[in-house]
């Protein structure tokens, strides 16, 4: 996961994206990797505060994330999600929006791809 120009900094709250641990930034350093400078994090792991580890700068990311999946047809139907997860809290917001408007009007393969789209995420969480 690449993320422009948001790096961590001290006291920020992060996800590890290997195991999904929650934990703090308590420490960085600018250590050599592969002949360049990296960022390496000290992290306090929420689950075991007695224990911290430390991190690659690209391998922590927010404990936020956005994304948006479009299923369009041929005739210009289109359905579009817009989600919202935030791992501190544990919650998926999706917002719903489509061409033509009232999403009751959707047919079609486009269609049949979002219900099961939906039904996959509703069973993931």
């Amino acid at each position: 996961m690449k993320r422009k120009g948001n790096k961590t900094e001290k006291r920020q709250r992060v996800i590890v994206l290997e195991t999904g641990e929650l934990g703090t930034v308590t420490d960085r350093q600018l250590i050599p990797r592969q002949g360049k400078l990296h960022v390496y994090n000290q992290v306090r792991i929420d689950q075991k505060p007695h224990l911290d580890r430390w991190f690659w700068d690209d391998q922590l990311g927010r404990t936020r994330e956005t994304c948006r999946v479009t299923f369009k047809n041929e005739d210009g139907q289109t359905l579009i999600f817009n989600l919202e997860m935030d791992y501190e809290k544990g919650n998926l917001h999706m917002d719903v929006s489509g061409k033509p408007g009232n999403l009751k009007e959707h047919n079609g393969l486009h269609a049949l791809m979002a219900s099961n789209f939906v039904d996959g995420i509703v069973q993931h969480t």
